[in-house]
């Protein structure tokens, strides 16, 4: 093999190297992503700033994740605890433990699949924020050292 052909076989290579398709874990940061489960939908929020998701199948999740190429995997999560309908309880129960056994990632065209070991997979389609909008009360400021002074009650008169 001569000098030339040995270097346009390297640049191949090297090229064909670079084209990997292993997910980039950037791209979670501060997505959101919504998968349709037997009586509820599943939401996953990867926070921006820190390695933590939250969410909600019935009831409001959150927990940490840990990301190396295509691999990932998440803590048990932490959840409020309200009831609602047998299918979407169990739902989330079972979505609970598959996530606790999450191996790998694929992130493609707004599309997040989650597989553990066994095969088994679920699918999530990434969606905008949602935008909550939150009025607050302005309430006047009192000093610190404001007490307040019982107020009598005036007699009641007969009439």
């Amino acid at each position: 093999m001569n000098i030339k052909s040995f270097a346009i076989l390297a640049g191949v290579l090297a090229l064909a190297a670079c084209g990997d398709n292993t997910p980039n874990p950037e791209l979670l940061k501060g997505a959101n992503f919504v998968a349709s489960g037997n009586g509820t939908d599943i939401t996953l929020v990867f926070d921006a700033n820190e390695m933590r998701v939250n969410g909600q199948v019935v009831n409001l999740y959150n927990g940490t994740y840990e990301v190396n190429g295509d691999q990932i995997k998440f803590s048990p999560f932490a959840s409020t605890m309200m009831m609602g309908p047998m299918d979407a309880m169990q739902t989330e129960q079972d979505y609970f433990q598959f996530m606790t056994t999450v191996e790998t990632y694929d992130l493609k065209d707004g599309r997040l699949t989650l597989k553990n070991a066994d095969g088994k997979e679920i699918v999530f389609q990434q969606v905008e924020p949602t935008a909550e909008v939150v009025e607050a009360e302005v309430v006047e400021s009192v000093p610190a050292d404001a007490v307040a002074e019982p107020v009598a009650a005036e007699p009641a008169q007969a009439e």
